[in-house]
Order: C-alpha cells, then structure tokens, then sequence
C-alpha cells in the first residue's frame, strides 16, 4: 500500500518544537517529533515500549522524551537510557527511530530502512527556502487516500471545472498536455496561448489588459512530491520562448504524507519571485491559493467517500487520466521495488 523506502514530510519547522513533542500518524503508524537542545529533530516511534503510552503525552527532559506514564526516558537513538527507581536498563527497552531531516522549512521522515535513508533522495523544494522567494504556506487534512490527489495534481483538465472562480479558465480542457516519464515520477507541460487570464494571476499583476499566453507545467517525483511551475504572460511578450518577465511567475508546491489508507496529510505552499515585500500580494494570493486547494480537498474527500462505498469497479479513464495514470505506474514499479520489513 505504501512505498516505505522513501522521506516524507512529517511537519512544518516551526511544528516540531524544543519544548513538547509533536505527535504524527504517517502510513499507519504513530510518529513522535522533537528537538534536541541543539535544535536537531528526533523522529520515534510514538509507543512507549513498557506500558504502550503514546510518548507524545510525555514531555522533554534535557535531550531526552520521557513517558509520562512511568517516567521512562528515551534518548535520540530511541534507547531507553533510564527508568525511575532501578538501576537497570530492562532488555529490550528501545522504541524505533525514524531518520529525521530538516530541509526546505519542513521536517522530512524516512520511513523505512534507516540505512537506505539518504538525504540526496529529498524531492527538491528549494523555492521555499532560497532569497529571492516569499511563500505563503498552509496544510490540510485530506480525507482521501493520497494517490487521488497526486492524480488531481496531475489532471490539469480538472481546473477549468472545479477551479473556475480562481485559476481556472475554458481553455484549458481543450488544450493538450506532453507527458514525459522519468525515473523518479512524471512531468507534464502545457500551454495555453492567447487566452483570457485567470482571475488570480490577472489580480496578482495588476490586470494584463488582455489575453495572455499561459504556461502549466509539473513535475512528480515518487511517491507524493508535486511542484508546479505556472503562470502567464501579455501575449507576444516572449513567455513561449523562455522570457517571463512581462508577467506572473508561480511555484505551486505539494507535499503529500499518507496518513491511513483513506487519509493524508497535505503541504501546500505558493511561491513568488516578484513583489516580494508586498504583503497585501502575499494575502492575496494566500487566500486564493488555500481557497483553491480546499476546493480539491472538498471533492476528493467526496470521491474517497464515494469510494469507500461502491469501490473503483466499472470507472473508466478519459484523455486527461493519461498523466496521472502514467504517475501511478511509475509509483507501481518504485512499489514493486520497495523491500522493507
């Protein structure tokens, strides 16, 4: 069901704190975060391993998670490394560790083989974190299994029918996408020349007067990382062949963490490179982004539902499926490949 071999975003930076744990469900199982004093994360397993307790109701005692059932302490390796009134440790007493890496203003989990666990392998989303971009960030919990959004994200067909107050126009259905395999995911590239703007874009610039020429590109990387590289540009100013400075420049940013076979943890930010100190801009494009997202939080959650119900016999697939459907056999073989327990 899930690819274990693989980092997934367990949190926010500014989530996992020095002062209290932070507690986290990916791929089924209960995760605890924190922080040594020097501010590196610790991901455990969230089970005290004497009486079951989650050590996410316990607390952080110097560079240690004590439980706060029996006080049991646990060090950064998972180890317990005391247990009030003894002087022995009782065989066995450890509790698992994930590999934790703080990267790009989120806290990355490897969930499965620790020695696999190379942080070379964390999808890039540099926006987030490099001058010369702002992002406004937020999450959802998606009540839906997390390959059905990773399908959504690949579908831009869907934009011009559920997103039509924000981002979506009528162009777009109409106008075919390239998808290209990779060795890690799927990319896609469309663009959409000589159309009327999107209402977010055209707000964000200030009104373009006109049609513009639209570029709507993505990349997947196995298993659950989306980055979209959208936006547009007055027509004829030279967006088709590489020059996007006469327009709107956007990093759309999804994070995907499997909570349960029906849940997801979803990251979402909204990165810009111009205007950037214009914070009337960035709370604009907040709210229409997150009210964008919500829209496809809102249908998937219904689509799970529906689902759960009936199951996914006798549905059929339309031109638009053809990247997500090539995303899922490319996660299908990364699937087949993943070798842990």
């Amino acid at each position: 069901m899930f690819i274990r071999n693989a980092w997934y975003i367990a949190g926010w930076s500014d989530e996992v704190l020095a002062d209290r744990p932070f507690a986290r469900v990916m791929l089924n199982e209960p995760v605890v975060l924190w922080r040594q004093p020097d501010g590196t994360p610790v991901a455990l397993e969230d089970r005290c391993c004497h009486r079951a307790l989650p050590l996410s109701m316990g607390k952080i005692v110097g560079d240690r998670l004590q439980c706060g059932y029996h006080g049991l302490e646990f060090d950064a390796a998972g180890n317990c490394a005391q247990v009030p009134g003894q002087s022995t440790i009782p065989p066995g007493a450890s509790v698992r560790h994930y590999p934790a890496v703080e990267r790009h203003r989120w806290i990355w989990v490897w969930m499965g083989d620790a020695e696999m666990a190379d942080p070379a392998l964390i999808p890039d989303f540099h926006w987030l974190d490099t001058p010369g971009w702002v992002a406004p960030t937020g999450t959802f919990h998606l009540k839906a299994h997390y390959q059905y959004l990773v399908d959504n994200l690949l579908d831009f067909s869907h934009v011009q029918f559920i997103h039509r107050n924000t981002i979506g126009t009528d162009a777009i259905a109409d106008i075919p996408s390239t998808v290209e395999k990779l060795e890690d995911g799927v990319a896609v590239q469309r663009w959409i020349p000589d159309s009327p703007p999107p209402p977010l874009f055209d707000n964000a610039y200030g009104g373009f007067g006109g049609n513009v020429d639209r570029w709507m590109n993505n990349r997947y990387t196995v298993p659950s990382s989306v980055t979209f590289d959208i936006g547009c540009a007055a027509v004829g100013t030279g967006a088709a062949d590489g020059d996007r400075s006469q327009g709107v420049e956007i990093r759309s940013l999804h994070g995907i963490t499997p909570e349960t076979e029906t849940s997801s943890h979803y990251f979402w930010a909204y990165a810009r490179n111009f205007r950037l100190d214009d914070e009337d801009l960035s709370a604009l494009l907040a709210k229409g982004a997150h009210a964008t997202f919500e829209e496809d939080v809102i249908v998937l959650g219904e689509q799970q539902r529906s689902i759960n119900q009936t199951g996914e016999s006798g549905l059929v697939d339309i031109n638009g499926d053809a990247p997500g459907m090539l995303g899922r056999r490319v996660h299908a073989d990364r699937l087949a490949a993943d070798v842990f327990g």
